[in-house]
């Protein structure tokens, strides 16, 4: 009980520190005197990302999201993240960033929601030191290992997002067991035999894209999930290099 009050503490302080970004649910107001706490959010519909490209959790129907579409998502929530971890005295770290905390509204601008678990990195420090949370499945390995939290353990979820969102239901990333090594043997010999482009959603190769920039974009969320953190790319160099993918691709 301690622990889901705390959790929707700390959705009402970062959700409304974070509510003047375009890419996170708006929190409009909240009432801590009822029995249960009421936390008023804006309306954007029940869209989930998730619901949207994994053909397991397709619980609305709506129509395949567009390549277009799909950088603009991923671009989206990089710069939301990339706030959070600089737009603050001390950077905050989501630690649950995944298809399911992203919502999208009637345009299909993706809104990240969910900052229960989220947590500060002390002043002066370059990493907090905490109690793994989240899915184990989606942990970043240092997390798992050392319980040393920094902005690099929401890049390595960054790069699994990148991947679903690219994969759709091609790519089944476990999220029910932990292996530092799941990810590397799941997708690296896709990349050592250039065949990457065989885990690209289906519905994007029906489209007239070239396909060096499906495999860019694939390159991105490999690096975003480097075993080591320091191979990792940050949220807003990751976030420039969407962009330029996004700005080659001709207007639809």
């Amino acid at each position: 009980m301690e622990d889901t009050v705390l959790g929707i503490i700390k959705d009402i302080v970062v959700g409304s520190q974070m509510s003047v970004h375009q890419n996170v649910l708006k929190l409009l107001g909240c009432c801590l005197e009822t029995k249960n706490p009421i936390i008023v959010y804006e309306f954007v519909g029940y869209k989930t990302l998730s619901s949207c490209i994994n053909p397991i959790d397709q619980t609305v129907q709506s129509e395949p999201l567009t390549w277009k579409c799909r950088l603009r998502i991923a671009m989206g929530i990089a710069n939301a993240v990339a706030y959070l971890h600089t737009s603050f005295s001390r950077p905050v770290i989501h630690r649950d960033i995944r298809s399911a905390t992203i919502l999208l509204d009637e345009n299909n601008v993706a809104k990240l929601i969910d900052f229960s678990l989220s947590i500060s990195i002390p002043k002066g420090q370059l990493h907090v030191d905490t109690a793994v949370r989240g899915r184990i499945g989606i942990c970043a390995p240092e997390y798992m290992t050392t319980g040393y939290l920094t902005e690099k353990a929401d890049v390595f979820n960054y790069g699994l997002f990148l991947l679903v969102l690219l994969a759709g239901g091609m790519l089944k990333i476990p999220e029910c067991c932990y292996s530092e090594t799941f990810l590397p043997s799941l997708v690296k010999p896709y990349d050592e035999q250039d065949r990457l482009i065989e885990i690209v959603d289906p519905e994007l190769l029906k489209e007239r894209t070239n396909q060096e920039q499906f495999l860019a974009f694939a390159q991105i969320a490999l690096s975003c999930i480097s075993e080591t953190a320091e191979d990792r790319p940050t949220m807003i160099d990751a976030a420039k290099q969407l962009r330029r993918i996004y700005e080659s691709v001709s207007p639809p």
